[in-house]
């Protein structure tokens, strides 16, 4: 069982093209690109949460809809010197179209990208996985 859960968002637009947001950890997090990612809390039901750490994240209130993408995955990071076992849960989250993001203070950096462009830039495996069952449910 794991002992942290997560969700990973991918907001994303049709309006007038797809575009989905990608966010850069600023270097003190690795410094990565990754869609909207955050942890649980307990007692918070996963569609919640998605919408709690997009807000948080992004600044974005007016969403459409939100998509269950029927992924999930298993993983072991460390946590504040704690080596902990993590599940994340996907999702993607549709939005009227690209908007201004407000930043929280885990990223210096945002793209509203293409399909293609958001492929190049992300580089985790199971974020790959998530865009692609994004593809799949639009």
């Amino acid at each position: 069982m794991a002992e942290r859960t997560n969700v990973q968002a991918f907001v994303f637009c049709r309006n007038p093209i797809f575009k989905v947001l990608i966010l850069k950890r600023t270097p003190e997090r690795s410094g990565y690109w990754q869609p909207v990612c955050g942890g649980v809390t307990p007692g918070e039901k996963l569609v919640d949460a998605v919408m709690r750490e997009v807000e948080e994240e992004t600044g974005i209130k007016d969403v459409k809809a939100v998509i269950d993408l029927e992924y999930n995955f298993t993983y072991k990071e460390t946590k504040s010197g704690v080596l902990m076992s993590m599940q994340d849960f996907c999702f993607g989250v549709e939005v009227d179209c690209e908007v201004e993001v407000k930043l929280s203070t885990e990223h210096e950096a945002y793209r509203w990208c293409s399909y293609s462009e958001a492929k190049e830039v992300l580089k985790w495996e199971h974020n790959l996985i998530a865009l692609e069952k994004l593809m799949q449910k639009l």
